[in-house]
């Protein structure tokens, strides 16, 4: 009797166990189900692509529910980090300027391009417009030889001091071709400003203390949109000149969103929404002046940005992934 009591309680206690044992593993296999694989953006090294890069995976984890990661890359480094799915995103892709590794990435099936932004972009080769005022007859990078003098510091061997692109960037090997198509080698000094801040501080204290200064500029970028800036003439752009020798003017770059194309089979509805992006100019700069004026963080900024350009945002994603997004804010100080 006492056996059979006891059989029946050993009984008993096995089938809870069992019963516990297979609700934890159905709540294991749920919850892994449920897990995503992450998304990783490139993470690059100027404000606007930085602030794209944050803005879409903020959206992309708190909206889609993938964990969002960003990889420092470059313009040049990007390309063999989608060949080896290491990158999954860029929000910035200078098509124009990297054309060989994009061609080839597009050729390879390593990237796919599928939307455009920052439309409204320029590249040239500058001074402040008070240089050109005192200066009238320094019209084009023809005229450099004429007047590098003015250009000249102590460290520039008699050249005139031409501040180009930091490391990384495409633009850094582009000017250096521009100088030699331009035949200015024996008149122009690089200096690489070492990062996109050096680039602009350079800029800026020139301009703010009435120096004389020569270099690269582009837009959309808070510095140059706040600047008087005169962009000397070059050739027109072709085709033929930019996949030779490059000694005409920079074209307006197509900018584009690009993603692995894995990223297609594996996260449809991400790929969706990147294909609605597109930054505006005045956006980017809006937010360089909004990080710069309050000392801020680019995570920061991306959540400035998405409290309050709601309009902008909620338009490229279903209503329902704006409600997870805009809850994910709400619990932002």
């Amino acid at each position: 009797m006492i056996g059979a009591f006891l059989n029946r309680r050993f009984l008993a206690f096995f089938i809870q166990i069992a019963f516990l044992a297979s609700v934890l593993l159905i709540a294991t296999s749920c919850s892994t189900a449920e897990q995503k694989e992450p998304i990783v953006f490139a993470e690059l090294t100027w404000d606007s692509a930085a602030h794209q890069t944050r803005i879409a995976s903020y959206i992309v984890e708190n909206g889609y529910g993938y964990p969002a990661e960003q990889v420092v890359s470059t313009t040049v480094s990007q390309f063999p980090a989608f060949k080896s799915g290491s990158v999954d995103v860029s929000m910035e892709v200078w098509t124009t300027n990297a054309r060989e590794a994009f061609a080839q990435g597009v050729e390879d099936g390593d990237i796919v391009a599928v939307s455009p932004t920052l439309q409204d972009n320029w590249q040239a080769w500058a001074v402040p417009q008070y240089v050109k005022d005192a200066n009238p007859g320094l019209v084009s990078v023809h005229d450099i030889p004429k007047y590098k003098e003015l250009f000249a510091t102590p460290d520039s061997n008699g050249k005139a001091r031409f501040v180009t692109c930091p490391p990384g960037w495409q633009c850094e090997i582009i000017n250096s071709t521009k100088i030699a198509a331009y035949g200015l080698e024996e008149h122009v000094e690089i200096l690489n400003p070492g990062t996109a801040s050096g680039l602009y501080t350079d800029l800026l204290s020139a301009y703010e203390n009435g120096r004389l200064w020569l270099g690269y500029a582009t837009a959309p970028t808070k510095i140059v949109s706040q600047l008087d800036l005169y962009r000397l003439e070059e050739e027109p752009y072709t085709d033929e000149c930019w996949e030779t020798h490059q000694g005409c003017a920079y074209p307006i770059v197509d900018i584009q969103v690009v993603v692995a194309p894995s990223l297609q089979e594996r996260a449809p509805e991400v790929v969706e929404f990147l294909s609605n992006w597109n930054m505006t100019g005045d956006e980017a700069v809006a937010l360089e002046e909004w990080m710069s004026n309050n000392n801020e963080t680019v995570e920061a900024t991306a959540i400035w940005y998405l409290k309050n350009y709601q309009e902008r945002w909620t338009s490229m994603v279903p209503p329902e992934i704006a409600d997870k997004v805009n809850k994910a804010l709400a619990n932002e100080s």
